[in-house]
């Protein structure tokens, strides 16, 4: 069965979502899936090593046209991580964070072939708290709607 890993990262909130590795696994009880949308996603590796012995006819893609051939997985991971990071410095984000979820690789392999360290922010243990800190540190100008956008057509 063909997997696959979108390699996304985020600069500020510009997604970058050109790169997708494509594999196929000769034995797929080293992985853990999860069935959404009728396809299957890998959730979790349980042997990393195993796992980079196991895939074979490893594709990147850019945009949907093929870019390279790989033999490693690990390798494929580095290069799509690399291109999206460098594509996403392009735009002088403040910062630059790999996507996560269905679809991507999981967490522990981001962070083995991510092209930098990283860090995520934590989520909130008091999500109400959190929300009405913002409501209150939020400028009353930006909530009040005479700002409307500059191509709002008025009807």
């Amino acid at each position: 069965m063909e997997f696959f890993f979108f390699a996304d990262v985020y600069a500020d909130r510009h997604l970058i979502d050109y790169y997708i590795i494509t594999f196929k696994l000769l034995d797929e009880s080293m992985v853990i899936t999860k069935e959404w949308e009728g396809r299957k996603y890998i959730t979790e590796i349980k042997d990393w090593e195993e796992f980079k012995k196991n895939a074979y006819d490893i594709v990147l893609y850019e945009f949907g046209d093929e870019v390279e051939r790989f033999t490693d997985i690990e390798t494929a991971l580095r290069t799509a991580y690399k291109m999206a990071y460098t594509e996403a410095s392009r735009k002088v984000p403040k910062s630059i964070l790999p996507s996560v979820g269905i679809g991507a690789p999981p967490l522990d392999v981001i962070r083995r072939v991510f092209p930098v360290s990283f860090e995520f922010e934590r989520f909130p243990a008091n999500i109400d708290l959190f929300l009405e800190k913002i409501v209150k540190e939020t400028e009353e100008e930006t909530t009040r709607s005479e700002f409307n956008d500059d191509d709002e057509i008025p009807f």
